[in-house]
């Protein structure tokens, strides 16, 4: 009632989206550098994705292996050879390029992971999809789109085609309706909002790990998210315009909570 797009238009939607998917747009420090924004000044994404990626990724022997995924995967792993000889694992991945990608070699979704490295960034890039990533896309859906023309979710007629020919009311009738407007204003409520219940990032409610090392890990991570939501606070706080998308107090563990 909210769209123009028919079921099966989704699922076409859907399916050109998947075609042009690759590892490279999902791995954060490898989608900045394709996409050429390295460098751009105060661009307010990339550095709180960057500094969150790096939380849930890296480890420092230097600092006592004070992070997550690198951390406990060094520790379950140790070696490469662990990783490639772990039959499981392979299935797992080789499934997800299966099913998940439809075997596409071009969209760089590997198919097997042989290394630490390789396993740390592929899990890295997992959660970070479900967290952080999910966050920025999501909680911001209402302030883009409560102002229809930014993103109209049905279109009652053509867009002008002309550059410079067009008439105030050539852009106005495309605008969808009232009661239109009003189902999808509701959707978008509901999406950028916060419920109630939610695990934020870096909590979990289940004891999956028995030994001490995992245990330290996380809330050497939790420690992390702290300092990192503390500068997102002081930044936002002086800041004209904030963005607070990716604030830990909003952000959730995983969409499927």
């Amino acid at each position: 009632q909210g769209s123009g797009v028919t079921c099966k238009g989704m699922l076409l939607i859907i399916q050109q989206g998947l075609e042009k998917a690759t590892y490279t747009s999902l791995c954060l420090p490898d989608d900045i550098w394709h996409c050429g924004v390295v460098h751009l000044p105060s661009y307010r994404y990339r550095d709180d994705a960057m500094s969150l990626w790096e939380a849930i990724e890296r480890w420092d022997k230097g600092l006592g292996g004070s992070c997550f995924i690198s951390g406990i995967v060094a520790f379950y792993y140790g070696e490469d050879v662990a990783v490639s000889g772990d039959a499981e694992l392979q299935a797992w991945v080789v499934d997800i390029f299966t099913n998940g990608f439809l075997g596409r070699t071009s969209s760089g979704i590997p198919s097997s992971l042989r290394t630490v490295a390789e396993l740390s960034k592929f899990l890295t890039m997992v959660v970070f999809t479900c967290s952080a990533q999910h966050a920025a896309v999501n909680n911001g859906q209402y302030d883009l789109g409560a102002f229809l023309p930014n993103t109209p979710s049905s279109m009652c007629h053509p867009l002008p085609a002309e550059k410079g020919k067009a008439f105030l009311q050539q852009f106005l009738n495309p605008v969808p309706q009232v009661d239109t407007t009003a189902n999808i204003l509701v959707a978008l409520i509901l999406l950028s909002s916060r419920l109630s219940g939610v695990m934020l990032l870096g909590q979990y409610l289940e004891e999956r790990f028995m030994e001490v090392e995992p245990h330290w890990l996380i809330r050497a991570f939790q420690g992390q998210l702290e300092e990192i939501r503390d500068r997102m606070e002081e930044r936002n706080c002086w800041a004209k315009l904030r963005y607070n998308y990716m604030n830990l107090l909003e952000t959730e563990n995983s969409i499927s909570e």
